[in-house]
């Protein structure tokens, strides 16, 4: 218990009040953000009476909350940080709801979220996560008095078993949150669909987040998102090879977390269903070697014909096993804008890098990253990087003459590689005097 005399309580209340803010966890995480957890803010409240009383009388504090619906305790937790939080805008996250075999004693989870709506005006955030597909119908018919008018993103994640048990045709067309008109970001979690969702105000939305879907209803979802500028997609399932292709005019980023297509040989997969003329960032973070062999992706670029700046890729041994595991540049033709290129996992570089005294070649480029390069022995990586080295060499030498400077190379191991032969270490430090910065790096030594 501290002295009332001591220095800190001669603090004017909106300094502490300031000080206990900063003190709360820095990131949204079950651990972090649990009301029950023994750190700021519920630790605040049981050092002392004054700090007590400043910590309930500073509304940010109570702004945030974690409730396990499967607690009932959690009904008074949530009256309690809401009247403390006051007019504060909110952040809720709801997970652990009942199980199935408990669903039947469970008089509470309708209660918190009722007693939540009651100031469902003041939400910014709400993150609901593996909610049982009976909690889904029960909530929907709240409908009426749901009013969300400050909610800028929303998270959902539909409890997967409930979705395996029932067709699409008898899962309920969630109305819950269709007067949301700052909405702008939705992320659906696992096995949701967007088709859950048909009453969200998708032509707002900016940026949707999706994984393993169908592919159709992510085109679905896109096709009504007409002002959609960020997606982040990981597709799981894929039913029809022929589908009509869709031109999305101002979607800026694209993420691919990970497109089962690649597993089916005669898929175009989603690249073979898109046109995207405004796309600047592309990030594929799990595919296969032979997409750049591979002239679908290729022909996606040249029919979107995007002014791509950033380009991204994840490079996956383990999907297919193909012979040609060269980096092939039919790709990078059809980048003519790119600025920053970051490849994960490259196996052969050579006829990448022997483009590189071509001018027209990736002629905007200034950035690129190599990450953790594959290689089966010390020889041939050090071979492999004297390719490298020549090709940047020559690009660096024609830069007076070319579009763009390269202004950053860098290239990073995940194992060791030995001692690095002295000429290609010379060469890469005259360009490093020059300008130019470079990072060659492995887990044992920073060479540059």
């Amino acid at each position: 218990m501290l002295d009332a005399l001591q220095p800190v309580h001669k603090l004017p209340f909106e300094t502490t009040s300031e000080i206990f803010i900063q003190c709360l966890p820095t990131s949204y995480t079950v651990r972090e953000w649990n009301t029950a957890n023994p750190r700021a803010p519920m630790l605040l409240l049981h050092v002392c009476r004054i700090w007590r009383e400043i910590a309930i009388g500073t509304p940010a504090l109570w702004a945030k909350m974690e409730l396990s619906m499967d607690n009932a305790h959690s009904h008074d937790i949530a009256q309690r940080w809401l009247k403390w939080a006051k007019a504060s805008p909110l952040a809720v996250k709801l997970h652990q709801w009942p199980s199935e075999e408990s669903q039947e004693e469970d008089t509470w989870s309708i209660a918190i979220f009722e007693t939540l709506l009651g100031r469902s005006r003041n939400f910014e955030f709400l993150e609901v996560l593996d909610i049982p597909l009976d909690y889904v119908r029960e909530l929907d018919q709240l409908t009426d008095s749901s009013n969300f008018p400050s909610l800028q993103k929303l998270t959902i994640g539909v409890e997967e078993d409930g979705l395996d048990r029932e067709s699409m045709h008898e899962k309920p067309c969630i109305q819950l949150f269709a007067n949301a008109p700052l909405l702008r970001e939705v992320e659906f979690i696992g096995d949701t669909s967007p088709k859950f969702f048909g009453a969200l105000p998708w032509p707002q939305l900016t940026k949707y987040t999706g994984t393993y879907v169908h592919i159709d209803d992510f085109l679905n979802a896109l096709r009504i998102s007409s002002n959609l500028i960020e997606c982040t997609l990981a597709t799981g399932r894929f039913d029809r090879y022929f589908m009509e292709i869709l031109l999305h005019p101002s979607l800026r980023s694209l993420t691919l977390c990970r497109d089962n297509c690649f597993h089916h040989p005669r898929s175009p997969g989603i690249f073979g269903f898109l046109t995207l003329p405004a796309l600047e960032t592309l990030r594929i973070l799990r595919c296969p070697d032979d997409l750049f062999n591979d002239q679908r992706f290729p022909t996606f670029l040249t029919r979107s014909s995007p002014p791509l700046r950033q380009f991204t890729v994840h490079l996956d041994h383990n999907i297919l096993d193909d012979d040609d595991t060269q980096l092939n540049v039919d790709a990078f033709l059809s980048m003519p804008s790119l600025i920053e290129l970051e490849i994960w996992n490259p196996q052969e570089m050579s006829i990448f890098f022997a483009h590189f005294t071509a001018v027209a070649f990736l002629p905007q480029l200034q950035h690129f990253s190599a990450f953790h390069p594959c290689h089966s022995s010390l020889d041939v990586a050090h071979t492999q990087l004297r390719t490298v080295q020549a090709g940047v060499s020559a690009r660096w030498n024609s830069r007076n003459h070319a579009v763009a400077q390269l202004k950053s190379f860098s290239v990073v191991w995940d194992r060791d590689i030995g001692d690095l032969p002295e000429d290609i270490l010379v060469a890469f430090r005259t360009m490093a005097s020059e300008g130019l910065n470079i990072r060659l790096k492995s887990p044992t030594q920073s060479y540059i």
